[in-house]
């Protein structure tokens, strides 16, 4: 969630509420179409494309592992703590049993904005799936947001067509033989997040 929705949530004072809904009105199968995201919001300009779809029993662990992909914290977005701490589920995305099914597909054309475009330059894609591809390019967000791609030159690489070669940096499971390199199939964009902050000079 951008900084000024996240300001219009605390604003507004919808954390709690949301919170003490999930306690009256019980959801034990929830589904979220993750087929293209956007940067910003439903209705906005820069689309992210992930092609799937996403199942969950626990309204929390949904909502945490969405927060995950998107490079933000259960912190940043104050209802998921509550709600757990009111016992509506679990923000433990580390240890829960994810079922994964279909292979992922190597990414298409997709449309992209100019800030989606300006966010790729930092990587170098090649036949990458769109749920590993779009992971990154929400970390980059989330970087950008924080002022941390500044003079950045070296380009992150992703993509199937990595799998056995080396390299200096890369994401998800086809670069593992880079001299740094961060598994997942796909990695989450907080992940991401993290290690570029750490590795990426």
């Amino acid at each position: 969630m951008p900084n000024k929705e996240k300001r219009r949530f605390h604003t507004m004072g919808l954390h709690k509420p949301i919170a003490h809904l999930n306690t009256v009105c019980r959801n034990d199968f929830i589904l979220v179409d993750n087929i293209c995201g956007d940067l910003d919001f439903e209705e906005g300009g820069n689309p992210v494309t992930m092609n799937r779809v996403l199942g969950f029993k626990d309204p929390v662990l949904c909502d945490s592992y969405v927060c995950d992909c998107m490079g933000y914290t259960v912190d940043d977005i104050p209802y998921i703590r509550m709600a757990a701490q009111l016992g509506v589920g679990s923000t433990d995305t580390e240890h829960a049993n994810f079922i994964y099914l279909n292979e992922a597909q190597s990414e298409g054309k997709f449309r992209m904005s100019h800030r989606v475009q300006n966010l790729a330059k930092f990587a170098d894609a090649k036949d990458a799936c769109s749920a590993c591809y779009g992971s990154l390019i929400y970390a980059l967000d989330r970087l950008n947001d924080a002022g941390k791609l500044r003079g950045k030159k070296t380009q992150i690489c992703i993509g199937q067509a990595y799998k056995g070669q080396t390299g200096e940096i890369g994401v998800g499971q086809c670069t593992c033989g880079f001299k740094k390199s961060l598994k997942g199939c796909p990695p989450k964009a907080i992940d991401i997040v993290d290690f570029l902050e750490e590795e990426w000079k």
